[in-house]
């Protein structure tokens, strides 16, 4: 098993600046002479970098919570078998990742005990140096270095490849895509030129899977109050229901309609197999970003809407139509519903024995609106004003499950047709 232990002594080079911090390397940079050491079992060693015994070496900036670094591990052994003697590739878990060495030496036993053997990857942990070196926001990051420490591309995942390897080894130069991380501080696509204490309103909309962003969201606040909102790497779908929980809170998936000419896939549902979504996250990603002026700041969410609709070529808007749907009725007796009281708790999405103690009926129409087993819109028909109690047992898995739990509790789902609120996209 191979553990880690960032010694790293910079001996000379432009990577220290005048007041003596170290700079970020950039593609091109020679990295000057880096000493470390790390362990391999029980037997300690020195490495250093630049390599020369190896014509390319990757550097793989990971963490033990980041599953994407995780799940990349076996392609790469399986590189470094296939080109060994050729290139190396070292895992770099840095300080900042807040991993310590219990947390790393038990994520490596765990992989020893899953695999039955250990990772047959050198790595180094506490890293502070490499680090700040090749300066990133996003993990996985790799970092590509020839024999002489020359830098030669920053990537995802994606771009570590046989081909890709195997073309640098003959010295021929093929596209690769780089990744270029964003200042999670600064509106996107911006440098260091904005002054951002004078920027009053900003937006922007790019088309398609940008490495270097991740996908989730980015808030800038005036003070207290929300201006703006960044959202990275999402579908347009996803896009449109994070706007509409903002605005019309409750909304659930269920009551979002397409109805376009054709069937543009970034508005449906990503697909479940996981080979298959990476391959339609990558068509289908888009990234948004919108900052009003503080004084406009309560119109943030319809504007973003706008945005999306002018950008995108799809208009969205709230209407009401008649359409299919569950109304949960009583069927008889609800004695066994009634609470005992207690503290109220909500577990209807925990996947043992989800329930609800003292609660009101509503978050169960809510759960019932956010479950795949349900095909239809819920309405509360109920008629209950008073809190209470139910488990589901056997979980929110399937229809008849579901169904079958409710009667237990004088419940039913009742097939019927009612005027919904709804958000339908057509195109413009």
């Amino acid at each position: 098993m191979l553990y880690k232990f960032i010694m790293a002594v910079l001996l000379c080079g432009p990577v220290f600046s005048l007041n003596g911090q170290i700079t970020s390397l950039k593609i091109g940079d020679i990295l000057p002479e880096t000493i470390f050491h790390y362990s391999t079992g029980a037997v300690n060693h020195e490495g250093k970098l630049p390599d020369k015994r190896y014509k390319i070496t990757i550097l793989d900036f990971w963490a033990t919570w980041c599953s994407s670094c995780i799940k990349v591990f076996p392609k790469i052994e399986k590189l470094q078998a296939e080109f060994a003697g050729d290139v190396q590739f070292l895992l770099v878990n840095a300080k900042n990742t807040m991993d310590d060495s219990t947390k790393i030496k038990q994520f490596f036993g765990k992989w020893n005990a899953r695999y039955g053997k250990p990772l047959s990857l050198a790595s180094i942990e506490q890293d502070t140096i490499l680090d700040k070196m090749f300066t990133h926001n996003i993990v996985p990051h790799y970092v590509w270095l020839n024999d002489e420490g020359k830098v030669l591309a920053f990537t995802s995942a994606d771009e570590v490849t046989q081909e890709h390897i195997r073309s640098l080894l003959k010295g021929i130069t093929k596209p690769i895509i780089m990744k270029m991380d964003q200042d999670k501080n600064r509106p996107l696509f911006t440098n260091p030129d904005l002054p951002q204490t004078q920027l009053r309103s900003y937006r922007i909309f790019i088309k398609g899977w940008f490495e270097g962003l991740g996908s989730g969201n980015r808030l800038h606040y005036a003070g207290d109050t929300l201006r703006g909102r960044a959202m990275t790497n999402m579908s347009l779908r996803e896009m449109y229901i994070s706007i509409l929980r903002e605005l019309h809170p409750g909304f659930t998936e269920n009551r979002f309609i397409v109805d376009t000419k054709n069937i543009d896939s970034t508005l449906l549902p990503a697909p479940a197999e996981e080979s298959a979504r990476n391959v339609w996250q990558k068509s289908n990603m888009n990234s948004v970003e919108l900052i009003l002026p503080a004084r406009h700041a309560a119109n943030l969410y319809c504007s973003m809407l706008e945005e999306i609709d002018h950008s995108s070529g799809y208009q969205g808007r709230m209407e009401w139509r008649n359409l299919p749907c569950y109304a949960l009725r009583p069927t008889g007796k609800t004695k066994l519903l009634i609470s005992k009281g207690g503290e109220t708790e909500i577990r209807l999405f925990s996947e043992n024995n989800p329930y609800l103690k003292n609660a009101p009926v509503h978050y169960v129409v809510a759960r019932l609106n956010n479950c795949d087993a349900v095909k239809f819109p819920v309405v509360n028909e109920t008629g209950i004003n008073n809190n209470i109690d139910i488990m589901f047992t056997n979980g929110f898995k399937t229809f008849d499950a579901i169904q079958k739990q409710l009667q237990q509790y004088g419940l039913k789902l009742v097939k019927t047709e009612r005027e919904l609120e709804v958000f339908v996209v057509r195109d413009r």
